[in-house]
């Protein structure tokens, strides 16, 4: 039996077994949100060992993220807001407006639990991410928080990365928060240097950044918003920048994001110089990384939330936004020098180069690589949202938007290269229309929508497949752009607090380039974007069964249309609290890029880049990333790291086992967890790839005010060569302490170990990293 043979029966089997389990329960039950396993964690941290054990997708991990941090108020929460809860079905949501239309407030989250309204373990599992108090404060009452983060690794050499964080809320109804970053990794405003038709930008030094500020005043019938915020509305099909899964409305964007890996200290190429100054072990040399954060809108949103009719109620919102950007640096090109950026073998239509800024401008100098180009265009966008409802159950509504782009480097005429998320060509923008309705056990939801942008009449000679350095056979229309038409239906149903199905469909056109669309799709992208060239449908369950066995299932079939292969993603996941004290778990995962019959189709890499990656061709700097190796064609990100899951994996077939002991009456939590995966990679012959990791995680809580968390991770990617991809060891110890209730004071201490034999692993410096993060955060 073939490896392809072997990995397309655990397909066949997988996929029945979910497929069954959700055809049985399909006329009675639904499951709408992708948490794939029971949430309960406390911390941010917590999330993010989530994630790094792969029990939640990044998708999901960036939608908990984002939900913690701002916090949902259960006395304004609409049903939608509510139902973005992990571990929460419409039977419960409902249950806690019927509470509070009865008791007018939700004084306490424990209240729920008095009225028999949520379980306790429902709760517990909650309150990371809601808050809930008497509406009506003094007016004088102030309340926020500060934070402060810094980081240091044993190679850094300059002033380590900070962030300042902090929010005030007083009045009643105002907040007003700010975000500021010290960085060290990040290069000037670039301008354009004539004499070489290139870039120029200084170098990277420590320089302090205010990236978010807002102030908002916000009640139950209307709000507004100045500042940093983000946005959106219905299916997420035509504006949604809130990386929350049922989005109506804004809230403010303060986020800054910690690094977990070390990055290249070096980030110069050779340029007119004759030798690279990143040649040697300065090349090879990996520091802290900076604080990130994502550019969100910055402007004006203005929302009436409840405008009382005769029958139901209107919602309006319009929102207006002016934002310098930040770019990638190899998403540009010069469009006086390349005709039609669709035309990747012409190397005009490259990246322009950025180079070092020099003394003396008739310096020979060298050139930035890998980095993202501050300050480079101004985002000018302007929608809008009117929807009816008739209950919070059943709603019409309308959105749109528009925008186009200023770019801010005067002399040159740069645009998008067809691969960034953005449409080059000028402005851009979608409209749609979306329903929903909802009676009983049922909901059901559709959105349609249209974009537009100015990516039209390129030519057909260029057009062609072949023409393609990409050799993505779109669609062989000699028109590219001009806009496309997308569709999501969805439905919805619910019986009782243990069990739900999602069934739905969706399409894409390939024309419908809109960086602004976060509907249910998956990964692969088409020229940036996800929500494009895509058509499918899935079935989603989830509940428990016999108040023990929580289970996740899901089968997913799809196709790129301009491809022609059908896809495939299904996984069965159950974890069973056999008693108080211990959960075991079994998970069972299969991926597949092409169900044809006969070998998969070759494997294209930037097919599978994700957003910030140079695809190849793009740049010559692609080929000297900052210290992994670029052999295999892996996936090179904006730091010029290689993510080994990018690569071309035809099939994936992965078991998980784990192990969960909570002994000490939940003082002490245990978690053990072992994974194994089948993959047939494209570009291994003769074998079939397998990797394994093991994780153990370590929880502790000797007091209320003090929390102890410790992991330890080994992955081995590729377990019979060890000279092709990563081999680790991970552990990390995170120290909290909270005095009167007030201050918070943590410390956390990693030390990562690179085992494998590849050439620039060996040259890595350090093969084993120290790291050191410092947490301040003080409440009033």
């Amino acid at each position: 039996m073939t490896r392809v043979t072997k990995l397309r029966t655990v397909s066949l089997l997988l996929g029945l077994l979910t497929l069954g389990l959700g055809l049985i329960m399909v006329p009675r039950l639904a499951w709408a949100i992708e948490y794939e396993v029971f949430i309960d964690v406390d911390t941010e941290e917590e999330l993010y060992d989530l994630w790094v054990t792969e029990q939640i997708s990044e998708d999901t991990f960036n939608t908990l993220v984002e939900l913690r941090r701002r916090g949902l108020d259960l006395n304004k929460a609409d049903r939608e807001q509510l139902y973005s809860l992990p571990n929460l079905d419409y039977e419960e949501v409902d249950a806690i407006l019927a509470y509070r239309a009865e008791a007018g407030t939700i004084h306490a989250p424990a209240d729920l639990v008095a009225a028999g309204v949520l379980s306790r373990e429902t709760l517990g599992s909650i309150l990371a991410y809601v808050r809930a108090y008497d509406e009506r404060p003094k007016l004088s009452a102030t309340s926020g928080w500060i934070r402060y983060q810094t980081g240091w690794s044993q190679m850094d050499r300059t002033v380590p990365p900070m962030a300042v964080q902090a929010r005030i809320t007083t009045l009643r109804q105002m907040t007003i928060g700010v975000a500021g970053v010290l960085t060290r990794q990040r290069v000037g405003n670039p301008v354009w240097d004539p004499n070489r038709e290139a870039m120029i930008a200084d170098p990277m030094q420590a320089r302090l950044q205010v990236p978010k500020v807002y102030v908002q005043w916000d009640t139950s019938e209307w709000g507004i918003i100045a500042g940093s915020y983000r946005i959106g509305f219905g299916q997420r099909l035509v504006f949604d920048n809130s990386s929350s899964n049922t989005p109506n409305g804004f809230f403010p964007d303060d986020a800054v994001f910690v690094p977990q890996r070390l990055g290249a200290g070096c980030r110069e190429a050779q340029g007119e110089q004759d030798e690279s100054p990143c040649a040697g072990d300065k090349g090879h040399t990996y520091v802290t990384r900076d604080y990130r954060w994502r550019d969100s809108l910055r402007g004006v949103a203005i929302g009436a939330k409840h405008l009382s009719l005769p029958v139901g109620w209107l919602q309006i919102y319009g929102f207006g936004s002016w934002q310098s950007r930040q770019v990638y640096q190899y998403q540009l090109y010069d469009r006086r020098a390349c005709e039609n950026p669709l035309d990747n073998a012409d190397p005009a239509c490259s990246a322009p180069d950025t180079y070092v800024t020099p003394e003396d401008p008739l310096d020979r100098t060298e050139s930035h690589k890998f980095q993202v180009l501050p300050n480079m265009y101004d985002e000018i966008l302007g929608g809008g949202n009117f929807t009816w409802f008739h209950d919070r159950r059943t709603h019409v509504g309308l959105t749109g938007y528009g925008a186009t782009v200023q770019w801010k480097v005067e002399g040159a005429d740069l645009d998008f290269q067809e691969w960034a998320p953005q449409p080059f060509g000028g402005p851009w923008g979608a409209v749609g229309a979306d329903m929903a309705w909802g009676r009983r056990w049922s909901d059901l939801t559709f959105e349609v929508a249209r974009s537009f942008d100015s990516m039209r009449n390129l030519g057909s000679t260029k057009w062609s497949p072949n023409g393609r350095s990409n050799d993505n056979p779109s669609t062989g229309d000699p028109e590219y752009g001009g806009g496309g038409w997308a569709a999501l239906l969805r439905h919805t149903s619910t019986i009782g607090k243990n069990h739900e199905i999602e069934v739905s469909g969706r399409y894409y056109d390939t024309r419908y380039a809109n960086p602004y669309a976060g509907p249910i799709a998956q990964p692969d992208q088409f020229d940036g974007n996800r929500a494009r060239d895509e058509a499918g449908g899935r079935i989603r369950y989830g509940g428990r069964i016999a108040q023990r066995a929580d289970v996740r299932g899901l089968v997913d079939f799809w196709v790129q249309p301009t491809v022609g292969s059908p896809k495939m993603l299904a996984y069965l996941r159950t974890d069973v609290n056999v008693n108080s004290w211990f959960r075991p778990g079994l998970w069972l995962q299969y991926r597949n890029i092409d169900l044809r019959r006969g070998p998969p189709a070759e494997c294209k890499v930037d097919d599978l880049t994700p957003d910030g990656s140079p695809p190849p061709g793009s740049t010559s700097d692609t080929s000297s990333s900052s210290g992994n190796s670029t052999d295999n064609n892996n996936t090179v990100d904006t730091n010029g790291d290689i993510d080994y899951r990018y690569s071309c994996l035809g099939e994936v077939a992965q078991l998980t086992g784990r192990l969960g002991f909570r002994p000490l009456q939940g003082k002490l939590s245990i978690t053990a967890q072992y994974q194994h995966e089948f993959i047939d990679d494209l570009q291994i012959s003769g074998r079939t790839r397998q990797d394994i990791s093991t994780f153990l995680i370590v929880r502790a809580s000797p007091t209320k005010n003090f929390r102890i968390s410790t992991r330890l991770r080994y992955l081995s990617v590729d377990i019979a060569d060890k000279k092709r991809y990563e081999e680790s060891i991970w552990a990390y110890f995170d120290f909290s302490y909270v005095f009167a209730k007030l201050f918070l004071v943590r410390t956390r201490y990693d030390a990562f170990g690179w085992l494998d034999l590849r050439d620039n692993t060996l040259l890595r410096i350090p093969r084993v990293e120290h790291r050191l993060r410092l947490e301040f955060e003080a409440r009033f």
